[in-house]
């Protein structure tokens, strides 16, 4: 994200720029809530997961009409939403305690705003989530402060993956 930003100011191309301030914006403000909540309640609340969402997909949606690329960034914005989304379904149905719908549901946003920087930024956002989650846990474990069985939030995780990978 930080090109497109040098390149929309580089280029006075001042709508692409405010909608992705926009949209890091927002993405910002949930991300602080859902990790917060995510990690006190072990829950991601429709109505910040769905703001994540819907306020991403209007402001990257509208930095497509702005931008030279807009097309790409368009589908890759879908496809990267479905993508992360269908993931995140698959591993709750295999799993059925491990991801819960909120992760499923945090995915799709996650995938708008990764997606629309490209396949190359939303596979980083995926792969760094788990890696993340997995040295979280790793740590946890050796620290004896939690076992095989404990039940971790993952949210956090996905949020600090995609953070990565839109500063990337």
């Amino acid at each position: 994200m930080p090109n497109v930003l040098a390149e929309a100011a580089r280029d006075g191309n001042w709508l692409l720029l405010a909608c992705a301030v926009a949209a890091l914006g927002l993405f910002a403000v949930c991300a602080v809530v859902l990790t917060v909540t995510d990690l006190r309640e072990h829950r991601l609340p429709n109505r910040w997961t769905g703001l994540l969402a819907a306020g991403g997909g209007v402001a990257l949606g509208l930095g497509c009409l702005a931008s030279d690329v807009g097309w790409t960034r368009f589908w890759g914005m879908l496809g990267g939403s479905a993508a992360y989304l269908a993931l995140m379904l698959l591993l709750h149905l295999v799993s059925r305690t491990g991801m819960g719908m909120g992760d499923v549901k945090l995915g799709g946003g996650l995938g708008l705003y990764a997606g629309w920087l490209g396949w190359g930024h939303l596979f980083g956002a995926v792969v760094l989530a788990f890696v993340v989650g997995g040295l979280v846990a790793l740590g946890l474990v050796l620290a004896r402060r939690a076992t095989g069985a404990t039940h971790l939030p993952f949210g956090p995780a996905m949020l600090a993956g995609a953070s990565v990978a839109l500063l990337g």
